[in-house]
């Protein structure tokens, strides 16, 4: 007889490119990590936050989400010169592949390398970017940020180098 905890599956995480309908859902995303980062002030409100995620957006930038059972987890945004301004997961994504997912994806299309900032107290955020391949560029440090804390510049250098 089979151990039920051995019967149950995991539940297929799902990756596709950000339509519209999911531009709300990745806004709450991002505010409710503000929210909820005790060491990040807000320095745009809710409201600003929503009004940036309009259906335009999709047109100047590349979205990718990873949903399981029709929930968004997570979503990754990146600029056609390969900059990844977001990528930001709930909570409960944490630790189960959900960034992985999201960021294979972005190194998958843009294969020459990838460039993106992290807030340097964001530790774990910084230890999941190294362990993918990012590297620091000192020279870009930026400890003039609105929120007052110095962000890293991060590079990864592509597959092929």
């Amino acid at each position: 007889m089979m151990n039920s905890a051995l019967q149950q599956q995991p539940s297929p995480l799902a990756l596709r490119f950000a339509t519209a309908s999911d531009l709300p859902v990745c806004a709450a995303i991002i505010n409710d990590y503000i929210d909820a980062t005790e060491w990040l002030p807000r320095t745009i409100d809710r409201e600003a936050v929503d009004a940036l995620f309009v259906p335009s957006l999709l047109e100047s930038r590349t979205m990718f989400v990873v949903e399981e059972h029709g929930e968004i987890l997570g979503y990754l945004s990146m600029c056609d010169d390969g900059f990844v301004p977001a990528l930001y997961l709930r909570p409960a994504a944490r630790g189960k592949g959900v960034g992985k997912m999201l960021l294979d994806a972005a190194k998958a299309a843009h294969p020459d390398g990838l460039e993106l900032t992290v807030f340097e107290r964001n530790v774990d955020a910084l230890r999941f970017y190294e362990r993918e391949g990012f590297q620091e560029d000192p020279g870009r440090r930026d400890t003039t940020t609105d929120e007052g804390i110095p962000t890293l510049w991060m590079c990864w250098q592509g597959g092929a180098r």
